[in-house]
Formats: structure tokens, C-alpha cells, sequence
């Protein structure tokens, strides 16, 4: 193997290694990303968002029935448990206004958090989005 060769696997791919890992690292920590994304290098550093939790209030009819009846429903709730952006959480108000009486629509995303040393789970509050829906 030439030197030219062995200097980039001996330098470059580890440098090029590093710099993906710092950039997953600063996306998931200032951005609220996922880090099951992006090479999977936090990939069990944390419950996984599809336990993440949704809730919506107030609803006449449960949100399993609704996602059963609509699949846009279903494919925009597994959206906003990925990515809890405000647009995502607002894409659900509009697809359920309908089935919520009343004037406002509230959305909430919770995040399981497990804590091993103290045996204990509790829930973090991820995005809150409250809707006015037009009369």
C-alpha cells in the first residue's frame, strides 16, 4: 500500500468519523433532533419516539379511532412524534378540528424519560401547541 493510501486511512476516515459524531452531537442538543437519526450514534441513548406520547384535548372520540378511519391522521401523528415541530402539531389540529367540540384545539407531545439509577420513569413535555380553530 502506498504512503499516500495509508495516510488517508490512517487520518482522514477517523477525522471524517469525528466530524459526523460532533455533527449529530450539536444538532441533537440545539435543535431538539431525534438521535436516532443521523448514523444512529445515540441510538440507544434514549426510548425511541415512537413511545413517544400525543395528547389532544378536547376530543369527542378517542385518537385510536381516529387513526384507524383516517390514514393521514396516523401518518401526521407518527410525523410529529419524530419531529415535534410546532408545523407538525399543527398539521394534527387541522386534520382533527372537526372531531374536537369547543374553540381551541390543545396538543401536547410527551417523551418518556427512564431513569435507571433511581428505578424511576417520569414524562417530559417535548412541544405544546394550543389552536384556535376558525368559526
Amino acid at each position: 500500500m502506498s504512503k499516500k493510501r495509508a495516510n488517508i486511512f490512517i487520518y482522514w476516515v477517523p477525522a471524517l468519523a469525528l466530524l459526523v459524531v460532533g455533527i449529530q452531537f450539536v444538532l441533537c442538543s440545539t435543535w431538539n433532533l431525534t438521535k436516532w437519526k443521523g448514523g444512529g450514534f445515540g441510538m440507544y441513548s434514549e426510548v425511541h419516539y415512537y413511545y413517544h406520547e400525543v395528547y389532544i384535548s378536547p376530543l369527542k372520540v378517542s385518537l385510536d379511532s381516529l387513526q384507524k378511519k383516517d390514514a393521514n391522521i396516523t401518518d401526521a401523528i407518527k410525523n410529529a412524534k419524530r419531529m415535534p415541530s410546532d408545523a407538525n402539531l399543527n398539521r394534527i389540529g387541522q386534520l382533527i378540528s372537526k372531531y374536537a367540540p369547543g374553540d381551541t384545539i390543545s396538543i401536547q407531545i410527551w417523551k418518556p424519560h427512564l431513569d435507571a439509577r433511581k428505578a424511576r420513569y417520569s414524562r417530559e413535555l417535548i412541544n405544546q401547541v394550543t389552536i384556535i380553530k376558525p368559526l
